[in-house]
């Protein structure tokens, strides 16, 4: 079932008290090794290797606020979203046993291991409501990358509806019951963005490489016309996924992690 698992981190003695500007790729190097060494040598191949969408989505180190952890205190943690049924325990399980982990420069000691939610897909479905307006509080830096096929590579860091409900609506449909084509319709023909108070920030994907720019802050869509009522529920039932799988691309690098709401 879709999951979200929350690694609360304490530093250790001695260790550099701030944390690296940017942490995504570091978390996504330290979650690996955790999945590794905690018995899943298998599935953290897996997990490295799958092609988009991936099974799994991190955050960068947050804070307190749920904001990308830049001082010096002493505890912080970094968020997992699983998407597949399959997965959630095998991934707990090795994440139990991991005792203390490198992020970056700074040395942790695991302070906890929570479930912060977790919902089956057939949960998520029989939850939805008949809304018509959504808002996503971007936390970290959202962005959609052009396709090698589409010619030089480019970001698009602006989150149109039809960008992020069509990937959310393709990440549903790999790890999920398939939704059909009359939630795409709505999708590409039924959503637009009514306000958004946004600004680019940049995120790290790879050490030594340039950073990229996304958006983070509040967005808010709403539908238009009237679509059929059970592609408007399917629709509710993608908001709340998102809040396991994110937004955009790159999210197993800490990219896209938002907080959905709805009236």
């Amino acid at each position: 079932m879709p999951a979200r698992i929350g690694v609360l981190l304490e530093a250790g003695r001695g260790a550099a008290g701030r944390p690296a500007v940017h942490t995504g790729p570091a978390v996504n190097a330290a979650f690996l090794a955790a999945v590794r060494d905690g018995g899943e040598a298998e599935l953290a191949t897996l997990f490295h290797e799958a092609r988009p969408p991936k099974p799994y989505t991190l955050t960068p180190l947050l804070d307190e606020r749920d904001r990308p952890a830049r001082g010096v205190g002493e505890r912080v943690r970094f968020e997992v979203g699983v998407l597949s049924d399959t997965l959630t325990a095998p991934v707990l399980l090795a994440l139990s046993r991991l005792s203390r982990t490198r992020v970056a420069n700074c040395h942790y000691s695991v302070a906890g291991i929570e479930v912060l939610r977790a919902e089956p897909y057939a949960e998520l479905l029989d939850a939805a409501r008949s809304v018509r307006r959504w808002t996503f509080d971007i936390r970290t830096p959202a962005a959609f990358f052009t396709a090698r096929e589409e010619g030089v590579r480019r970001v698009r860091p602006f989150p149109t509806p039809e960008w992020v409900f069509s990937d959310l609506y393709r990440r549903w449909n790999a790890f999920g019951p398939p939704m059909d084509d009359e939630t795409a319709d709505a999708i590409t023909g039924n959503l637009e963005a009514v306000e958004h108070r946004l600004v680019t920030s940049e995120h790290l994907l790879k050490a030594g490489a340039p950073t990229v720019r996304g958006c983070v802050g509040t967005i808010s869509y709403r539908v238009v016309g009237q679509p059929g009522a059970d592609a408007v529920l399917a629709l509710d039932a993608l908001v709340r996924f998102s809040a396991y799988a994110g937004i955009g691309d790159r999210t197993n690098i800490g990219m896209g992690h938002v907080h959905p709401t709805s009236p």
